[in-house]
């Protein structure tokens, strides 16, 4: 087959068309696969939520626990140098305090 132009001689029409500029379309999503994606996201934003909503807790029990630790040592040590004081202290963890934990005082 010969054409006036030489270059075209060897070309075929049964070639798949060559794509323009840009890649080639994708599928536009559905609705539904859009709402899936999206409740997807929703779902792991919720439990990044949660993880560092757990990570607060946890830290204000440390510090709560920390607080209470050095409140029990000050009482500890004032309790050894104030006779009254020892003796307020002491009513109090008898009123108050579990028989269990009662048993960690020596009186």
């Amino acid at each position: 087959m010969s054409t006036e132009n030489p270059l075209l001689d060897n070309v075929t029409t049964d070639m798949p068309p060559v794509p323009t500029k840009g890649k080639a379309k994708a599928q536009r999503k559905t609705s539904e696969d859009k709402i899936a994606e999206l409740e997807l996201k929703q779902q792991q934003l919720q439990e990044r939520i949660k993880d560092e909503k757990a990570k607060i807790s946890k830290q204000k029990r440390k510090e709560d626990t920390r607080r209470k630790i050095i409140t029990g040592a000050l009482v500890l040590e004032h309790m050894t140098m104030d006779e009254n004081f020892r003796l307020e202290i002491e009513s109090l963890i008898r009123r108050h305090a579990k028989d269990k934990d009662r048993e960690l005082f020596d009186f």
